[in-house]
């Protein structure tokens, strides 16, 4: 980030996970920037796509995997392509993403409807460790600590000029992306390594040195 050069005036903000934003930027609450979706259904006898907090991989953003066909039971969200599924539900495993169609999702995520903001920045933005703190820290409950749409509609969030939002998403994506792949690669060493100890022991205790 160094070759990047810091703005001329910068604007302090009464919020524990922002302290201070770009002067020009705008600075609203969440409920204004990123509206709750309000909309349920029972989900029984239907076919649309449904999707649980199990099926989102904490603080990337991506949906997992799956071969199976889950169904969904009782109550659930209704949610529009490209709207952001924020996991209420022990909300410091940071499980949110951007949905591409429209569905159901669980009752145990807040469905933000991007108004006033790019859904790319939104995600990303939620996905933020200052977010993910201060949203934590207003949890109730013990066992099943869960947030509440009052205390993040009302957080304030940044909203940048539409073509910073897009340059910023952009670097966003190309760095993450380096980065995941030289994760991918050092992982893959790793387990080339644990291959070869596994197969030394085996060569030594079997066969001799």
């Amino acid at each position: 980030m160094s070759h990047y050069k810091p703005y001329s005036t910068y604007q302090r903000i009464d919020a524990e996970w922002i302290k201070q934003a770009p002067e020009h930027w705008k600075v609203k609450r969440m409920k204004f920037a990123a509206p709750l979706r309000t909309g349920k259904t029972s989900a029984k006898n239907t076919d649309m796509k449904y999707i649980g907090l199990e099926h989102v991989e904490s603080w990337t953003g991506r949906l997992v995997p799956s071969n199976d066909d889950v169904q969904a039971e009782g109550i659930s969200n209704i949610f529009k392509a490209e709207d952001v599924l924020f996991g209420k539900l022990r909300p410091y495993l940071a499980k949110a993403t951007l949905v591409d169609s429209d569905g159901l999702c669980s009752s145990e995520f807040l469905v933000l409807r991007a108004a006033d903001i790019f859904p790319k920045f939104l995600l990303r933005l939620t996905l933020s460790h200052g977010f993910v703190t201060e949203v934590d820290s207003s949890t109730y409950g013990t066992k099943m600590p869960r947030a509440n749409w009052e205390f993040v509609g009302n957080l304030p969030t940044v909203v940048p000029p539409p073509d910073e939002q897009q340059s910023i998403i952009g670097h966003l994506d190309r760095e993450t992306a380096r980065i995941d792949a030289l994760i991918e690669k050092k992982t893959r060493f790793i387990e080339l390594l644990k291959e070869k100890r596994q197969a030394l022991i085996t060569q030594a205790v079997t066969k001799g040195l």
